[in-house]
């Protein structure tokens, strides 16, 4: 049973100081991937900061007195997966149901981790870097369902059944009434994919 607290920092896609200062000093990261090509560059990026921030970290702790060290994790952070997001849907195409120009890139990212980011970051066990995190459950874009969601400050699933919708939405939400529920179960996949990683760490 995990006990312990769990602090969550979203970052900005960057290498900056600040970003630097918050991977090196944590337990774990993901990598958040679009599936464009500016995902297959900025994995590559990490990758490279990665190794000279690896080095940094290790002489810096080597030279700390025991005191000092105590504050610093006992060892550097591990890549816990990739997680894909706003891909466009398209059934039957492939293995990842995606549109043909967004499978193009979301395939090389397993890849492209592989290549570009050391094994001793990453977990020991290849599958978790052969889907994105959560089997692949949070991939498919959302389309305008996070801005209803963002409208009437609920989950996506509860919106079919909130009973306040205006006159103008109701039918759309009606519409797609199956979809907005489903979206719950995938979050939930999703959810226990990433406590299972946590408690790896």
């Amino acid at each position: 049973m995990l006990r312990s607290h769990i602090v969550i920092f979203d970052t900005s896609p960057s290498l900056g100081a600040l970003n630097r200062n918050l991977l090196t000093l944590t337990d774990g990261f993901i990598i958040p991937c679009s599936p464009d090509l500016f995902s297959i560059y900025g994995i590559r990026n990490i990758g490279n900061a990665l190794q000279i921030w690896r080095k940094q970290f290790d002489t810096i702790f080597q030279l700390l007195s025991d005191t000092k060290r105590s504050a610093f994790p006992e060892k550097f952070v591990k890549l816990m997966g990739y997680t894909l997001f706003n891909a466009k849907k398209y059934d039957g195409f492939n293995d990842l149901q995606l549109a043909k120009a967004h499978y193009h890139y979301a395939s090389q990212i397993p890849d492209t981790i592989r290549n570009f980011i050391d094994t001793d970051i990453t977990f020991d066990n290849d599958q978790y870097l052969t889907s994105s995190m959560g089997d692949n459950s949070v991939i498919h874009t959302h389309n305008t369902f996070p801005s209803m969601s963002q409208k009437y400050n609920r989950p996506m699933w509860q919106l079919p059944d909130c009973g306040v919708l205006e006159a103008g939405d109701v039918s759309t939400i009606a519409g797609n009434q199956a979809k907005y529920k489903a979206t719950q179960n995938a979050y939930h996949t999703f959810a226990k994919d990433f406590m299972a990683r946590i408690e790896k760490l």
